[in-house]
């Protein structure tokens, strides 16, 4: 309905463009009818709150980014980083990465020439210097890098020099996910001495304007948003006019949508594997279009560690517990079920299969396979025995209740995941789903009562166990540890990693955490997850979907889609 809608509207549009009046062609040949707007259109789950930070929606919805939003940095075609609103990447040997005899680091960007804003300002390096305080201080600013970056000086228009307060690794990879750029001449003049009215400032909504090959034209509360073309979109002229992001909360009714062709590309995480799987096998029959796959990171359930938020007590005292939990986890059973007929899929590392860092680092969690025995053991000396009925009861012969809980998108995963530990081990599970309209509520994402499910890209899950990133009420619940792990011979390991820049001592280290990580089980790695997406015949769009490795990356050339 809302495509037909605009459709038309580009129709009516186009007739008002008529000439009237002495509009007929005088040199005796017929002008060309005017070709029909293009439109495509993407479905994610979950709604968009705002525009601008990494609390965009879940369920597909911050893949979809670059639609509208540029970064410094994307992929190149294999996964590697290259230069976006950066002209070229810095470099060790050009000397635009200099580390200064007080150990911090200089990075120096240049930045390219011909960029604009979507209302037409030229985007300059002070844009950037500008969003710097703005990213430390919005919810979820920036993930691990944003609070090691001291400062970032714009010396000219084009140049932007980024101070990191130590070496840190990752200093090229500042995606969407890690420096979002703000519009000084938007937002300079907005108070933000009081952060609520600041971030519901109009500019984050129905008033957004960046940086990438569609403009936003209407926000639609976030469930319908319309981008239109950009044409001065400094990679060239979008191929189609204009693009809808639609979300649709339910994923049978969005598989529908892509069968009836009201949907032309299902956005990652939108569709549950099991119905991704069979709509590839649908339209290998039918000829409808291609489900295409790549390889992500860790799927793992997360353990609450809080005590004050734990309602079983023994998961965030006792590392017995939950390492007898992993053992009686049959995670070849899991993998099968979620990813039936996906190769190379097994989470016997923290990194992914094809990280050059690997080898030096091992298998780790290959430990843990499944063996009820040892989980019993592990679990006994916890206190936790079988009761007459066999179901595990604590030491003051209660029953053990363990909570658990997923997206929309794990609803079979969570259930499967519960009934394996039920059978196996005797122990009583309640399955919990998060309702869409608490996907980003961030107070009740942290109160997770017992597990959770989640995923990491890449070696950034070694983040999520700083200490001095666990969430709390205090920080308003936008630490970067959400579990509340806290180990004092973790935090010095990982303050080394994220300072060598050499990859075979950086293996070294990560070799050194994965054994803390691995002892202390403050996740439980199921499988190395895979993200898949859906493009319906005749729409060319994300032929490049397998080199994704950015979290915000399958959007990355959305400027040339295309369609019949």
């Amino acid at each position: 309905m809302v495509t037909r809608r605009i459709v038309l509207w580009c129709a009516l549009f186009l007739v008002g463009c008529v000439p009237v009046g002495g509009g007929a062609a005088t040199s005796g040949t017929t002008p060309a009818a005017p070709s029909a707007p293009k439109t495509i259109v993407v479905a994610a789950l979950a709604p968009v709150k705002v525009y601008g930070h990494t609390e965009q929606a879940s369920g597909g919805g911050s893949a979809l980014a670059p639609i509208h939003s540029e970064a410094l940095i994307t992929n190149d075609r294999h996964g590697g980083i290259e230069g976006r609103l950066a002209a070229k990447l810095p470099s060790l040997t050009d000397g635009s990465v200099v580390i200064r005899p007080d150990g911090r680091m200089q990075v120096t960007w240049t930045l390219r020439d011909n960029i604009k804003w979507h209302d037409g300002v030229p985007f300059m390096a002070e844009d950037l210097a500008f969003s710097l305080p703005i990213q430390k201080e919005i919810p979820s600013g920036g993930g691990i890098a944003i609070p090691r970056i001291e400062s970032i000086e714009a010396p000219d228009a084009h140049t932007a020099v980024i101070i990191w307060q130590a070496p840190f690794f990752k200093y090229l990879e500042l995606s969407l996910s890690d420096l979002w750029p703000y519009p000084k001449h938007l937002l300079a003049d907005v108070p933000r001495d009081d952060k609520e009215a600041f971030m519901t400032n109009p500019y984050w909504t129905s008033g957004y304007v960046h940086l990438g090959p569609f403009r936003l034209t209407d926000f639609g509360l976030g469930n319908t948003q319309v981008f239109q073309r950009f044409d001065d979109y400094f990679l060239g002229k979008p191929k189609v006019d204009s693009i809808i992001i639609q979300s649709i909360p339910n994923a049978n009714t969005l598989f529908a949508n892509l069968l009836a062709g009201a949907v032309d590309i299902a956005s990652e995480e939108a569709l549950p594997t099991g119905l991704a799987i069979q709509l590839r096998d649908n339209w290998k029959e039918s000829g409808g279009g291609s489900v295409l796959s790549r390889i992500e990171n860790l799927r793992y359930a997360m353990i609450q560690l809080n005590p004050d938020w734990a309602r079983t007590p023994e998961l965030p005292r006792d590392a017995r517990a939950r390492r007898g939990l992993y053992y009686g986890l049959d995670r070849d059973a899991i993998r099968q079920f979620s990813l039936p007929g996906l190769p190379d899929t097994e989470a016997d590392s923290f990194l992914r299969k094809n990280d050059p860092r690997g080898p030096i680092v091992g298998q780790p969690l290959a430990r843990y396979h499944y063996d009820p025995t040892r989980a019993l053991q592990e679990l006994a000396e916890v206190g936790w025995r079988r009761g007459p009925d066999g179901r595990l009861v604590n030491q003051g012969g209660e029953p053990v209740q363990m909570y658990l809980r997923g997206s929309s998108s794990a609803t079979e995963e969570t259930t499967l995941v519960a009934q394996l530990w039920r059978q196996v081990l005797g122990v009583n599970v309640e399955e919990e789903i998060v309702p869409a309209n608490l996907t980003q509520d961030r107070e009740y994402r942290a109160k997770f009562p017992g597990m959770e499910f989640r995923s990491s890209n890449g070696d950034a899950v070694f983040g999520l166990f700083e200490s001095r990133g666990r969430v709390s009420a205090e920080n308003q619940y936008r630490g970067s540890n959400p579990m509340g792990y806290s180990n004092p011979a973790f935090d010095p390991l990982l303050d080394r990693f994220f300072q060598t820049l050499d990859l075979d001592q950086q293996a070294a280290v990560i070799k050194e955490m994965s054994e803390v990580l691995a002892n202390d089980v403050p996740v439980i790695p199921m499988y190395v997850r895979v993200d898949l997406a859906a493009v319906r015949q005749g729409v060319r769009a994300l032929d490049d979907y397998a080199g994704t490795t950015l979290t915000r990356g399958m959007a990355r050339t959305a400027h040339l889609w295309d369609r019949d």
